[in-house]
Formats: C-alpha cells, sequence, structure tokens
C-alpha cells in the first residue's frame, strides 16, 4: 500500500491528516492514498510558487534559461518515463500500450516549448506618434493554476505546465482526486532534474476544497482547467470573481460525419479509433455517428463484426483491448446513461455490459444505439465511455445540420474522398478542430479547444507560451520633449 502526500517547496511534506483511496479500476480494490489537503495546504502552496516567482533563482532566468531548464526536464523525461506506467494505470484503467505511448514521447512536449521559449524576443509595435518607438515586452502572469483530468493526466498537464514554465510563471498543480499518483511521481523526476522549490507545487485533494482554494486565492494570476462542463462552470464563476484570465477544455459530442464516398475500411478504423481508443474517456471521443444512408448497413455490420472481436483484460497485458472505466462513479454514469438510451427507444445494437458481465472491475465494452434521435439523453449529453450513437443522413445539408445539433463543439470528423465537400463540410462545422479522413492527431503546434460548452482558449499551437504571457507596451521618446503649455 502506497500513500502519496503533496509536494510543496521541493519536497513532499510530511502529512497526518485524512486521505483518499485510490482504487484500482481492474480489481476494485484499494492500492494508494492520497493527502486530502484544504485551504491551509492551497494557502501555503500558492505562497510558495509566488515567492519562487519573485525571488530566488528561477526569478532570474531569462527565455534561454528556463529553455535550458525543460531541457533537464526532457532529459529526464526520456531516460525514466517507465517509472511513470505504473502509477498511472494504477489510478485509471488505461491500457498499457496507449500509457507507453503517451508517456514514452512525453519530454518531446517540454523540448518543444523549450525550443519556443528560445524565441521569446521584444515585438516592434507600429505608431503615428511622432518621435517616439514603442516595442511589446513578454510579461509572465506570475502563479498558475493547472487543474488536470483523470483519464491522460500526465500528457495533459504537459500541455498546460511546459508553456507555462516556458514563459516564465510558476505552476501550482491539483490533479483529479481520482488520478494523482503519476502527478506525484512527475513531479518527483522532474525536480530531481534540478527545478528550483516552489516553481512545481502539487496539491492533492477534492476539487470543491482545495481546488477551489487555489482558483481563489488573491495570489493566483492565471487558471488552466480541463474537465467537464459542470467543473469549467464553477472554475470560470470563481476565477471571475478574482478577475483572473481562464482557458478551459471542456467536454465533447464529437460527430463522425461518413459519406458514401468515402474509403470505408478508413472511416471504420477511424470511427473506432475514436470512440473505443482510452475506452471512449477522452474529450474529443467521436461519439455521434453521423453516416449517409447508403451505406449505413454496410458499416453497421463491419463496426459490430469488428468490436464484438474486442478482448478485456487486465491494462497491463499488452494484449487487452478493453480496459476498465477509470472510476466507479465514472461507472454507475456510463451504465446509467446506456439504460437510459435503452428506456428512450434507441435500438442497441450491442451492449457493453453485457459483453464483460463476470469480470471483476469496472469494464463497459463497446456499446452501439441505432435510431438515435437528436432528443435522446444519449445524443446530447457527454458520456466519456465506449457509447457510439448512430443517426443517418440524406444530404450534405443535413449532415452538417446534424453534426452541428449540440451543445458542445471541440471536435469533429469527416470522410470522403471528395476533397472540396470534405473543405466545405469541415468549415461549417461548429468545433475547435475538424479532422478530415483521420482522427485524434495532436501536436503541440496545433491549438486544441473548443466553442459553445466545450469550453473557450485554447492550448497548445502558436500562441501556447504567449497565452501564459502578458505584453506590456514600452514607449521611448527619441526627441526632447517640448513644453506641452506653449
Amino acid at each position: 500500500m502506497r500513500s502519496y502526500t503533496p509536494f510543496i517547496s521541493g519536497k513532499f511534506i510530511d502529512w497526518q491528516g485524512d486521505t483518499i483511496p485510490s482504487i484500482n479500476p481492474a480489481t476494485g480494490l484499494v492500492w494508494s492514498h492520497i493527502a486530502k489537503c484544504d485551504t491551509s495546504e492551497a494557502d501555503v502552496a500558492i505562497r510558495d510558487a509566488d515567492l519562487a516567482f519573485r525571488a530566488g533563482p528561477w526569478a532570474q532566468l531569462d527565455p534561454p534559461g528556463r529553455a535550458d531548464m525543460l531541457e533537464a526536464m526532457a532529459d529526464m523525461l526520456e531516460e525514466r518515463w517507465e517509472e511513470l506506467v505504473e502509477p498511472e494505470i494504477l489510478d485509471n484503467g488505461k491500457r498499457i500500450a496507449e500509457v507507453r505511448g503517451q508517456l514514452s514521447g512525453l519530454h518531446c512536449w517540454y523540448r518543444h516549448f523549450a525550443a519556443e521559449a528560445r524565441k521569446l524576443a521584444p515585438v516592434p509595435q507600429s505608431n503615428s506618434t511622432p518621435g517616439v518607438t514603442s516595442e511589446g515586452h513578454w510579461s509572465p502572469y506570475g502563479v498558475v493554476v493547472a487543474i488536470t483530468p483523470w483519464n491522460s493526466p500526465l500528457m495533459i498537464l504537459a500541455w498546460k505546465l511546459a508553456p507555462a514554465l516556458a514563459a516564465g510563471n510558476t505552476v501550482v498543480v491539483k490533479p483529479s482526486e481520482m488520478a494523482s499518483a503519476s502527478t506525484l511521481e512527475f513531479t518527483r523526476l522532474v525536480c530531481e532534474a534540478g527545478l528550483p522549490p516552489g516553481v512545481l507545487n502539487v496539491v492533492t485533494g477534492w476539487g470543491h476544497e482545495v481546488g477551489e482554494a487555489l482558483v481563489r486565492h488573491p495570489l493566483t494570476r492565471k487558471v488552466s482547467f480541463t474537465g467537464s462542463d459542470i467543473g469549467g462552470r464553477k472554475v470560470a464563476q470563481a476565477a471571475a470573481g478574482q478577475v483572473v484570465p481562464t482557458t478551459l477544455e471542456l467536454g465533447g459530442k464529437s460527430p463522425q460525419v461518413v459519406f458514401a464516398d468515402c474509403d470505408l475500411d478508413s472511416a471504420i478504423n477511424g470511427v473506432m479509433s475514436g470512440i473505443f481508443l482510452s475506452n471512449g474517456q477522452t474529450c474529443v471521443a467521436g461519439s455521434r455517428l453521423i453516416v449517409e444512408a447508403r451505406i449505413k448497413d454496410a458499416m453497421i455490420s463491419r463496426l459490430l463484426e469488428r468490436s464484438r472481436s474486442l478482448k478485456p483484460g487486465d491494462p497491463f497485458d499488452p494484449n487487452t483491448q478493453i480496459a476498465p472505466l477509470a472510476n466507479e462513479p465514472h461507472l454507475r454514469k456510463v451504465t446509467a446513461m446506456i439504460e437510459q438510451a435503452k428506456a428512450d427507444g434507441a435500438n442497441c445494437l450491442l451492449d457493453g455490459t453485457q459483453t464483460v458481465k463476470g469480470i471483476g472491475g469496472y469494464y463497459v465494452g463497446p456499446t452501439i444505439f441505432d435510431q438515435v434521435s437528436p432528443d435522446m439523453q444519449i445524443w446530447r449529453e457527454e458520456v466519456f465511455g465506449p457509447v457510439l450513437s448512430i443517426a443517418t443522413f440524406e444530404s450534405e445539408d443535413e449532415a452538417i445540420a446534424l453534426a452541428n445539433d449540440s451543445d458542445y463543439g471541440l471536435s469533429a470528423g469527416v470522410w470522403t474522398t471528395d476533397a472540396a465537400k470534405a473543405a466545405r463540410v469541415a468549415e461549417a462545422i461548429c468545433a475547435g478542430t475538424v479532422y478530415i479522413n483521420h482522427y485524434r492527431s495532436v501536436d503541440p503546434g496545433s491549438p486544441i479547444g473548443g466553442v459553445k460548452l466545450s469550453g473557450y482558449g485554447r492550448e497548445l499551437g502558436p500562441g501556447a507560451i504567449t497565452d501564459f504571457l502578458q505584453v506590456k507596451s514600452i514607449w521611448t521618446g527619441t526627441t526632447p520633449v517640448s513644453n506641452p503649455f506653449l
């Protein structure tokens, strides 16, 4: 049995207080205990981060110096990333093949933003005032609060931490109470690489207690949150009270629009990747299949054949294709939404609650519903599980209307061999990211974020570092100032 305590000022603090059990989703058994912090730990962590921002070695670093620090962190991660695999799987139950794929490349995010940090420089500004010049100088915010989810904690942390540090901020992380262990193990590693005390602090506990306290703290200067739209609303309200800028990457109900002229094999692979990888526990999960009516039967037949062949098992087994859902409350939510879809009249072609009967842990297999109407809960609300809803269309306009009939707008997929059609449909779909003839790609050079209930602001992309910076305009007179009263 392991125990994890908060990481503040470069060390794990001694903890004698209450804890939160971390449960292995594959077995339902407790494997570790996480410190249940409160407002006092939140206050200490923020104040420590603020001190590190204002004074000490971190405060003295210029952008090249911060880039060197990020490179040292990347070196440590490249050498020792395998130490992070086990705690992440034990926390959230994700398949080892997926976890190794994410963590083996974790260092690349930090190298990318090290390179971007080296590019930071004052920006010349044009102005029409005679006798003066002006420049824009970048200034970090100060203390950034990063709140991360349980589904891919270390990858999503990289999207926040790497650009925030490259910009010169200090960071206090609040990981999900359902999956905190790998974040704390990660923090231990990167601080061994030489990150000064206070630059990265981690405070664990419940969101409504420690998370809210971090966001509302008077020394917090910027918040980056990834999670549900419900959580995002609460974070935005708390941050607004302090007039603190916030980036929110929230839920999704992403459409996969499949036209009859597509490469059907490729489309089926993309649809399955979009909804069944990570057991549907991704914000970009392609949970709504909108397929042209004349190929619907062929596509469904092959989807069912492929989906029925997927094997559940131990997430540590490289041959496992279906891992458990991440926690018991989420299992209850997903199964309840499946039952509600049946009650609403959707035709359940494949019931994942039945295909995994007899397996311990929090398992739900691939689930496919046909004859789903846009007024059903299963169409409108995020499941965050391996549940695919199918609707059909006859015309391009109808496909676009169905795709946009959602309160969310994070991502979408379009499958067609007609390049002009693909461009039209991609332009018309309301989403932060649209994939054409592939799905789920992510790269530090491409922004991620949504519209509507999927949030606001963007992570990654060319503006990732400047999102953690403020511009200060500096005006310099080049000629003597004349008497203004003459």
